[in-house]
């Protein structure tokens, strides 16, 4: 029952800095719908009454900021109903591709998930690309404005990077973004997904490795894909990329995942000294064009429609990336590191995107040059009469100590 206090002095005014004049009062209490009735209280009850709802004050004061803090994790966020940030960082099917529609991607079935589990808001927050490797994730979020609070990452790659490096040259990368996106949110969960289409075991492996180390949770969806009993082309729209079913089976086996590290009272990842060398390393954009031919800058952007025009760079270190603009109209270039080919890069995309894409890594860290030609065989997916090669600089990498 409610009530309201009004303090009456018949004898004075009343000071609670004067203990004299308040010696005597009376104190109606006026119950909503209720009749007055009247007391007197001695000095001592006043403020006996007075720190009794300080201390109540104060006790649910402690209790609030206890769920406001920072040190409370994820898992006890969603056992206890209260809302929490999340952020994904990953490719395709980090982002739902193949859902029918948005309400059916994984991310969104799971949010549905926790709040019909606890009551639990997860406010979500992405850093995703289609065809991206966990080398374009890590320049992603070293470039992206930091999130608040974020309490639970994703991480979601590797069956993008099998296609470009080996299974070691891997390792160093996914090991980066773990350590990257732990330095930069140290509160965080992290949660790791093999995804379900891969099939290289040694990237599998290298997930696998990494996570335990540093105390991440690896969901291999693999495994409830195979479980199911239901054919690949029931799951996924290609072959690759899952359905609305597909990301029922992801969003389930996450709140599974999340309600047993409830239940069990799990850490979260942690960030131990590292395992694979030169982790200290941060990616940077150089622009400087030391030779060219052919290819003209317009807004920042070296722009070719020829085939044999070229671009050069000078660069040191071990990690060679480019920055580069793919479109319907993108043709192809071959890549010349100190002289030797390397690699053909598409920069056709059905939609006009910045892309940060991996070319090399593992180099002497010393000096390099490396060349690009536009080459007159077109990608095979532009159907246009346009072949065009945009490049605005390379993404290299020095020491954070220097």
């Amino acid at each position: 029952m409610s009530a309201k206090v009004l303090i009456i002095s018949q004898e004075e005014k009343f000071y609670f800095n004067d203990s004299e004049k308040a010696s005597k009062m009376e104190i109606e209490i006026l119950f909503s719908g209720g009749i007055p009735t009247r007391m007197k209280l001695s000095t001592k009850k006043i403020y006996s009454i007075f720190f009794i709802t300080a201390a109540v004050i104060s006790f649910l004061a402690i209790k609030s900021e206890h769920y406001l803090s920072k040190d409370i994790t994820v898992y006890e966020k969603i056992a206890s109903g209260s809302s929490f940030n999340y952020l994904i960082i990953g490719d395709s099917i980090g982002r739902g591709a193949g859902a029918e529609n948005k309400d059916l991607r994984w991310y969104s079935q799971l949010e549905m998930l926790l709040k019909d589990f606890s009551g639990s808001r997860a406010r979500r927050n992405m850093l995703v690309q289609s065809g991206a490797t966990s080398f374009e994730g890590i320049y992603k979020l070293q470039k992206s404005p930091k999130f608040r609070d974020i309490d639970l990452i994703f991480i979601v790659f590797g069956e993008n990077d099998r296609k470009y490096m080996d299974s070691e040259q891997f390792t160093f990368f996914y090991e980066k973004l773990i350590r990257d996106a732990k330095e930069r949110y140290p509160g965080s969960e992290i949660v790791t997904i093999i995804e379900s289409p891969l099939k290289q075991e040694q990237f599998a492996d290298s997930i696998e490795r990494v996570s335990t180390h540093y105390g991440a949770k690896t969901l291999d969806m693999r495994i409830p894909f195979k479980q199911s009993g239901m054919l690949t082309e029931q799951l996924t729209t290609d072959m690759v990329h899952p359905n609305g079913r597909g990301y029922q089976l992801y969003a389930a086996s996450i709140l599974e995942l999340i309600k047993n590290n409830i239940e069990i009272d799990a850490e979260i990842a942690s960030l131990p000294k590292p395992l694979t060398r030169d982790q200290t390393l941060y990616l940077y954009e150089k622009k400087l064009v030391t030779a060219r031919k052919g290819f003209r800058s317009e807004n920042g952007i070296n722009i070719s429609k020829r085939p044999e025009d070229y671009l050069e760079y000078e660069f040191e270190g071990p990690i060679l990336g480019v920055n580069a603009v793919r479109s319907l109209d993108g043709g192809t270039l071959k890549v010349y590191i100190d002289g030797e080919y390397v690699r053909t890069l598409s920069t056709w995309w059905p939609f006009t995107r910045e892309r940060y894409l991996y070319i090399a890594s593992g180099l002497d860290k010393g000096h390099h040059t490396v060349r690009f030609e536009a080459v007159e065989t077109p990608s095979p997916n532009n159907t246009s009469d346009n072949s065009i090669i945009q490049v605005s600089s390379i993404i290299v990498a020095k020491d954070k100590k220097n």
